[in-house]
């Protein structure tokens, strides 16, 4: 435990370095114990810290009370292109990619209300998303039970290359153009 006084830039740049080598989440806990900083001053350095980086390559993701490295969203496209000639990355089934479509466009959501439009149990498919850490839990719902609400991460919107979840297409259009393609092969067909 690092018992001394340093200043917050000093301190930024370690919480960073720890992120980095840690590689999978970080509990905000126990870098305040480390530190010897009570979480509610630590919080807004790592808030500040995550501000700065949003426009760098790799950001800072927050949730619950752990943190994590991310690429930048933004960059999400030359990543996949990159990765693409090395080797292609893993594809995502058809279920797992109607599950984060209504995640996106109903977000948050729990995870009986995306079963319920679905049809089908979710849990490994939500288990699957979340260690790949392209859907988070974002709080809980008000409600018997409080079951987690759920929402796309950055990492989920880079692996789209696109930044912001207004960026998806709308639902509403695009339902209405298949219904008019099907209207208009079915009238073709007669």
């Amino acid at each position: 435990m690092e018992n001394f006084l340093i200043n917050v830039d000093e301190l930024k740049n370690k919480i960073e370095a720890i992120l980095f080598i840690g590689g999978e989440d970080i509990k905000i806990k126990d870098i305040s114990k480390f530190f010897g900083i009570p979480i509610d001053k630590l919080i807004p350095i790592i808030y500040e810290l995550k501000g700065e980086r949003k426009s760098s390559g790799i950001n800072i993701e927050i949730s619950d009370s752990n943190i994590y490295l991310v690429s930048n969203p933004k960059y999400g496209g030359v990543i996949n292109n990159f990765f693409e000639q090395e080797k292609k990355p893993k594809k995502l089934s058809a279920a797992t990619l109607e599950t984060l479509s209504i995640i996106a466009y109903n977000q948050p959501i729990t995870k009986s209300e995306i079963e319920s439009i679905r049809g089908v149990n979710v849990d490994s498919i939500i288990g699957n998303l979340e260690s790949r850490k392209f859907i988070r839990i974002c709080g809980k719902k008000e409600t018997v039970g409080r079951p987690n609400l759920y929402e796309v991460t950055e990492k989920f919107l880079g692996y789209l290359g696109i930044d912001y979840v207004n960026e998806l297409p709308n639902y509403q259009e695009i339902r209405e153009q298949i219904e008019r393609l099907s209207y208009n092969e079915n009238k073709g067909n007669e």
